[in-house]
C-alpha cells in the first residue's frame, strides 16, 4: 500500500482553468469540480456496456443546486460508453440520459454558465418538462432532460439526492480529492509526441489494428518508459488557456479508461479465444472516444463552425487552411474547433484525428498496466 501510495503523482490542475474573460473560477466552484470527479467516478465505477448493447445509463439528480450543477458536469465528461450509435434512430442512439429535477425558470441559462455545462446544451439533445425535444438527431451523445417533478421510469437508472452529494462533498474523503494523480493522463498525452510513426500512415483502413504495430512497440518500450513528469507545466500553463484544456481533456479521457476495460470484457463474448476485443472494436471505441472528446470539448467553452466560418474554411488549402483553423481554436473569447462534429463528417473534414483516436483505444491496456 504504501509503495502504490509512493507512486502516485498528485496535482491540482483545475486551478490554472479561467473563464474565457481571463478572469477567476472562485475557490468554491473549483473545489465543487474536484469533489465531483470523485463522487462521480466512484458513483458510476460499475457501469459499462458492452458493443451492441441496446442500455443506456439514466441519472438522475433530485436538485439544482451548485454542488448538483457541478455533479452534472462531470457526469456529462464521464459518462461515455462504446455502444452510443450516432446514426441509428433517436431512440435507438443508447445516449446517457442526464435529468435534473429543477422549477428554476433560468435553469438552463445557469447550465450554460462556464462553470458548467457552457456549450453543451446548445448542441445537444435537450427535453424541457413535457415540451418537444430539441436536437433530436444531435451528434452528441449526452442528452438533457429538464423536469419539474420526476417518476422513476428507467431500468438502468442512477438517483442521486442533495442529500446524498452533500455528505460526500463535507466528508473528509472529499476533501483529499482536490489533489489528482495524472500519471494516467500524463501517459495518455504522450500519444501525441509519436509524430510520423502516425502521421505517415496513410487514411485508409484507419481502424486495422496491424497498422499501428510499429508505433504501438515504440511507445511501449519507449515512451511508456521514459521517466514520469508533472502533468502541470507552470510555465506553459500560465496565461495558455488552450493549453490547460488540452491537459485537463487528457485528464477526462483517462478517467474513463476502467470502464473502456469492463466494456471490452462485456464484449468478448462473441470473440473467438485468441481474439483482442481491444484490437476487434477498435472502431466502435474511437467512435466512443470522438463522442466524448466533444462532450469535453464544449464544456471547455469551445463551439463548432458556424455557416460563415465553415464557407471560408472550405475555400481554403494546405498552410492556409491550417493556419485559419489554428486561429479558431486559439480565440481566447470564442474559441472555435473544426472536429466538433460527428463521427461521420470527422472522416471527411479531418481524418488526421482519427488515426489518433484509434491509436490511443488501442494503448489502453498499455497505460493501465503501466507502473
Amino acid at each position: 500500500m504504501n509503495n502504490k501510495h509512493k507512486q502516485r503523482q498528485l496535482e491540482s490542475p483545475f486551478e490554472y482553468l479561467r473563464r474565457k474573460d481571463g478572469s477567476v473560477f472562485e475557490t468554491e466552484t473549483i473545489n465543487n469540480w474536484y469533489k465531483a470527479r470523485a463522487f462521480v467516478l466512484d458513483k458510476l465505477k460499475e457501469v459499462a456496456f458492452g458493443v451492441g448493447s441496446k442500455q443506456h445509463l439514466h441519472v438522475v439528480l433530485t436538485g439544482d443546486s451548485p454542488r448538483m450543477l457541478a455533479v452534472v458536469r462531470q457526469i456529462a465528461l464521464s459518462a461515455h460508453y462504446v455502444n452510443f450509435d450516432e446514426e441509428a434512430q433517436d431512440g435507438m442512439k443508447n445516449r446517457t440520459v442526464i435529468t435534473l429535477v429543477s422549477r428554476r425558470a433560468t435553469i438552463i441559462e445557469e447550465l450554460q454558465q462556464e462553470e458548467y455545462l457552457c456549450n453543451l446544451p446548445k448542441i445537444c439533445k435537450i427535453q424541457i418538462n413535457d415540451l418537444k425535444p430539441e436536437r433530436t438527431d444531435s451528434y452528441v451523445d449526452i442528452e438533457l432532460h429538464i423536469v419539474e417533478a420526476w417518476k422513476p421510469d428507467d431500468n438502468v437508472c442512477i438517483v442521486i439526492s442533495e442529500e446524498e452529494v452533500n455528505v460526500f462533498f463535507d466528508s473528509e474523503v472529499a476533501a483529499s480529492a482536490c489533489k489528482i494523480d495524472t500519471r494516467k493522463a500524463v501517459l495518455a498525452s504522450r500519444i501525441y509526441n509519436l509524430g510520423m510513426l502516425i502521421d505517415n500512415l496513410p487514411y485508409e483502413d484507419v481502424h486495422n489494428p496491424h497498422r499501428y504495430a510499429l508505433a504501438l512497440d515504440s511507445f511501449q518500450y519507449d515512451f511508456l518508459r521514459r521517466k514520469m513528469e508533472p502533468l502541470v507545466d507552470d510555465a506553459q500553463w500560465k496565461g495558455n488557456l488552450n493549453t490547460v484544456k488540452g491537459g485537463l481533456s487528457n485528464i477526462f479521457c483517462s478517467d474513463c479508461f476502467e470502464t473502456r476495460a469492463k466494456e471490452m470484457a462485456l464484449s468478448m463474448g462473441g470473440l473467438g479465444r485468441r481474439e483482442n476485443p481491444w484490437e476487434h472494436y477498435d472502431e466502435a471505441l474511437s467512435k466512443s472516444e470522438h463522442a466524448r472528446w466533444v462532450a469535453d470539448k464544449l464544456i471547455m467553452g469551445y463551439r463548432p463552425l458556424n455557416e460563415r466560418e465553415r464557407f471560408c474554411e472550405e475555400g481554403l488549402f494546405g498552410k492556409e487552411k491550417y493556419q485559419y483553423r489554428k486561429w479558431l481554436k486559439n480565440s481566447a473569447q470564442d474559441p472555435v474547433h473544426i472536429d466538433l462534429c460527428s463521427y461521420r463528417d470527422l472522416r471527411r473534414i479531418d481524418p488526421e484525428s482519427l488515426k489518433y483516436d484509434s491509436f490511443l483505444m488501442l494503448s489502453i491496456p498499455w497505460i493501465k498496466a503501466a507502473k
